[in-house]
């Protein structure tokens, strides 16, 4: 049976191809499914799965407009995932499966990247040898980071371990992509001098030649990334999840193995980090997650992605397996829908029934996201939408759509407005009218 799609993503009119999708689903078991209709399509795959480390990790989902400004009393800690397992054995049968899917589809010209630290990078040379072949091994990157905490009994744990395999000898690679400029900085024992052409540059002699560094000219990175740090706990990027990786990590790995327009996939998505850095440098991606909060959380990133002046604005549409449930106020979802003569309707949330916790009595402390939008032969597709950031922590409590009409301006198929709540204890309710 094939694997529906949770959501897809459409930056512009819903006419338009969707620039992404999202499958909630476990990838061991998921991926398999995928390979009727997207083998060969990837150009590059980054899995960053869990490291065997026989914990359980957290999101920290914030509260109302306190917790997004940083109230540590309005924060409520949520199971991610879990890495824990029966044995090692298992772990190793989880990740052969999902790196030989992953191999099946990508492209010819493809490259995959593997993220694991000192717990079980040496396994994973070994399987990625036996199914990309070693003569396919491009890179063993370190990522080195700093980051608090001192080891007593051994040298302290300041790397992540990255492999970097091509599918075949076709693969592509652009490593001017991810240059940057030299810089002013002084160097030792160089001079700094102009050329004929005003051009600064830093300048050696060694043996009798000049050896010279032009300030505007490129320096490429090796196969050692000490210039990426870790994401500190007030970073503005942070979404909460304990595991998440800076963006500026991912661009390099996208920026380098693909061009714009290109496939990228993630199929333990997280936070969402590689489909928003996709997004931004102009790439469709595929994410795929087991986790409702993974969901929600990539879903907020990529409407703010989506939010900058370049774009036409985006939707996702929601799969019609979640089915909305006919408007009920006694259910305890309390809405008021003006329609007005200018063809807008508004929608007004008034009241929602959840677990309130002590000190925290107002309703709306507890929406994270929601959006108004139709129906669409079974699908919801949402047009106005409101939800929390660091930024814009104030969630409105109305939201105004045309009357009648979609997107593309054309009529809708069968029109029924319906609504999408998102709370912070990750419940989603789709209402219809």
């Amino acid at each position: 049976m094939p694997l529906d799609i949770t959501e897809k993503h459409i930056p512009g009119p819903v006419s338009e191809e969707p620039a992404g999708y999202f499958y909630k689903a476990d990838a061991a078991d998921a991926l398999p499914l995928l390979q009727k209709d997207w083998k060969d399509k990837f150009q590059v795959i980054y899995l960053d799965p869990p490291f065997f480390t026989g914990q359980a990790f957290r999101f920290q989902q914030r509260i109302g407009e306190e917790g997004w400004r940083g109230d540590i009393r309005y924060m409520l800690p949520h199971r991610a995932y879990s890495d824990q397992w029966e044995s090692r054995e298992s772990f190793l049968h989880m990740l052969r499966q999902v790196l030989a899917c992953s191999r099946e589809l990508l492209k010819p010209e493809g490259s995959l990247f593997l993220h694991l630290d000192y717990r079980f990078s040496s396994y994973a040379r070994i399987l990625m040898d036996e199914i990309f072949g070693a003569e396919n091994m491009l890179n063993e990157i370190i990522w080195a980071y700093k980051s608090g905490g001192r080891a007593k009994n051994h040298f302290s744990r300041k790397h992540d371990t990255i492999l970097f395999y091509r599918k075949s000898d076709k693969h592509f690679f652009n490593i001017e992509a991810v240059g940057k400029p030299r810089g002013a900085d002084k160097r030792n024992n160089m001079k700094r001098q102009i050329d004929e052409d005003g051009r600064t540059f830093w300048s050696i002699h060694t043996n009798g030649k000049e050896y010279r560094y032009y300030e505007d000219s490129k320096v490429y990175p090796s196969d050692v990334w000490d210039d990426i740090s870790h994401l500190q706990q007030k970073d503005p990027e942070r979404t909460g999840y304990d595991t998440q990786k800076p963006e500026a990590l991912l661009e390099r790995i996208i920026r380098s193995t693909s061009r714009p327009g290109d496939w990228v996939g993630d199929f333990f998505a997280g936070s969402g980090t590689t489909l928003a850095v996709a997004q931004k440098t102009g790439r469709k991606w595929a994410g795929m997650d087991n986790s409702d909060f993974s969901l929600i959380v990539s879903r907020k990133r990529l409407l703010q992605v989506s939010r900058q002046p370049s774009d036409a604005g985006c939707i996702f549409i929601s799969d019609p397996a979640m089915k909305p449930m006919e408007y009920d106020p006694s259910g305890g979802t309390r809405l008021k829908m003006t329609r007005h003569s200018d063809d807008e309707t508004e929608l007004h949330l008034m009241d929602y029934p959840c677990r309130r916790l002590p000190g925290i009595p107002d309703f709306m402390d507890y929406i994270d996201y929601w959006s108004a939008g139709r129906m669409r032969n079974g699908i919801y597709v949402p047009e106005q939408y409101s939800f929390r950031t660091q930024k814009s922590p104030k969630l409105a409590s109305m939201l105004t759509i045309p009357d009648g009409s979609g997107e593309t301006g054309k009529p809708v198929s069968d029109g029924g407005i319906a609504v999408h709540i998102i709370d912070v204890y990750g419940k989603q309710s789709f209402i219809k009218f």
